[in-house]
């Protein structure tokens, strides 16, 4: 019998369609599912309070730095600890409980933003605490690097103003056409949201979206409109990689391509379904993160039913197979992240309690190894960070519904899932009519020796469920998960 695939998540979809309605703690892959692994604390140490922003840069020449930022510091990740590298001058930073830190790197300086406090550097070279930037660099809200630029946006009082500083000088921010620091004050479009720099810049806005292209004096920069009436509405979820960048509207979740190109990316799939359990009371604690090795787009939002506003969703958008999972991980932030750089033995010390076996990771693992291992990092409601590199979570994917009698009654009495691996738990939903509200699943089962899920139900459209448990020193790791083959069907007779 042909193959019935765990088929593409689309929530938004109606229950008869060849889509799924669940892709638990999965990754969409080229050929089915692949597990999402659980999220592991790997600092040995946490932030004072809420993580509020994170970043990684390296240096010219320099070893790799991740610093993070709560509400009142910012910190640096060294080994397996987080230190305070806060300003020496000037106290403690205000950034208040629905802003974000924002970094971005420009030669050797790291620069942090948060819309309230002066503009930060930290010296990747040299450095050992954040202090100002100089130059008298406007107060921006976001910030990144264009060309030879360094671009802020959502300055001060003036929320529609995007402001560059002088050619390959990231502190010299007075307007000059001979160094071509300047400013423009958006005409419409409402206030910045956000930005994403390259070759190009991305202005994100409330209703709009502009490309941002050097030309050279007198002009500066030439800002062209993309988008009207479509803009960025949760500043948490701009994320770029190369020449995509990512952005979420009122309407769904959206990819600019080329800086040209808007392709919504979330309708018909999983937009309806977003907005309709998105906490937007919150929408501040949401975050979003690049996966770069995968294809991935990753963001984090509370949901109705999160506590305090935590965030307890991710959205898992793979560019590649332009298909979304969903996965419940409870965490204060994900971001884009890499593994320490050259750990001694006398440097494992530092983790669990000592030995070999209280690592987070095997000595094999890429975390340890020496060259640049890019990570979806994330910190968790304990304010430690860690990266997705642990066991498999318990994951669920299914069918979507067929109809294997044409509108007769059929009973199915078995089928095979297509699964590497693992202990897989099979259940069969069945329903009558397309009026009863959703299919109803029996019980699961295991597999037979022979690998076959003794399912048993009788219906006219079906569905089947796969469930992997969590994984565990006692419970066998999975790789991929397909589809069913080998559908044992009968008629069961009747209209």
């Amino acid at each position: 019998m042909t193959v019935i695939p765990f088929a593409e998540w689309r929530p938004d979809m109606p229950a008869l369609s060849q889509w799924a309605r669940e892709a638990l703690n999965v990754v969409s892959a080229e050929e089915g599912y692949v597990p999402l692994n659980a999220p592991v604390a790997v600092s040995s140490n946490a932030l004072g309070a809420r993580a509020q922003g994170a970043a990684w840069f390296r240096g010219t020449g320099g070893p790799v730095k991740m610093f993070a930022g709560d509400g009142t510091k910012l910190y640096l990740l060294s080994n397996a600890a987080w230190s305070d590298v806060s300003r020496t001058v000037g106290g403690v930073y205000t950034l208040a409980g629905d802003g974000a830190w924002r970094f971005a790197q420009f030669g050797s300086l790291a620069i942090a933003v948060n819309g309230i406090d002066a503009p930060q550097k930290f010296d990747l070279g040299v450095g050992t605490n954040w202090m100002a930037l100089g130059g008298s660099p406007p107060v921006g809200t976001f910030i990144t690097t264009v060309r030879d630029f360094v671009l802020m946006g959502k300055i001060g009082s003036t929320p529609q103003r995007v402001q560059w500083s002088g050619f390959n000088n990231a502190e010299n921010w007075g307007t000059s056409l001979a160094t071509q620091a300047d400013f423009q004050d958006l005409p419409d479009g409402g206030n910045v949201t956000g930005l994403v720099g390259g070759e190009y810049g991305l202005v994100f806005q409330e209703t709009s979206v502009r490309r941002m292209t050097y030309e050279g004096p007198p002009v500066i920069f030439r800002l062209d409109k993309i988008a009207n009436d479509l803009g960025c509405s949760i500043p948490a979820s701009v994320a770029g990689l190369l020449d995509m960048a990512f952005f979420l509207h009122k309407s769904g979740f959206y990819m600019v391509k080329a800086g040209q190109t808007i392709t919504p990316i979330g309708r018909g799939k999983v937009d309806k379904t977003f907005w309709a359990e998105f906490d937007e009371i919150n929408h501040f604690r949401a975050s979003s993160a690049i996966d770069p090795v995968r294809g991935l787009y990753v963001f984090a939002y509370p949901s109705n039913t999160s506590v305090n506003g935590k965030p307890n969703r991710l959205l898992i958008y793979n560019w590649r197979t332009e298909r979304w999972t969903r996965a419940a991980v409870d965490c204060e932030i994900v971001f884009g992240g890499v593994s320490q750089q050259g750990y001694t033995l006398e440097q494992l010390d530092a983790f669990g309690d000592g030995t070999l076996e209280g690592l987070p990771y095997p000595l094999d693992s890429s975390y340890w190894s020496g060259s640049l291992s890019l990570l979806l990092f994330i910190f968790d409601i304990a304010h430690k960070s860690g990266s997705f590199s642990g066991a498999t979570l318990a994951a669920t994917v299914e069918t979507g519904e067929f109809n294997p009698g044409n509108g007769i009654r059929s009973v199915v009495r078995g089928c095979r899932p297509l699964i590497d691996g693992g202990s897989p738990q099979i259940q069969l939903g069945a329903r009558e009519t397309q009026q009863q509200q959703a299919v109803v699943y029996g019980s699961a089962v295991g597999l037979t020796p022979a690998g076959l899920a003794p399912v048993y139900g009788s219906g006219r459209y079906f569905r089947v469920k796969a469930t992997m448990a969590a994984g565990s020193a006692t419970v066998p790791s999975w790789s991929n998960m397909q589809g069913i083959d080998d559908l044992d069907v009968r008629s069961a007779g009747g209209q």
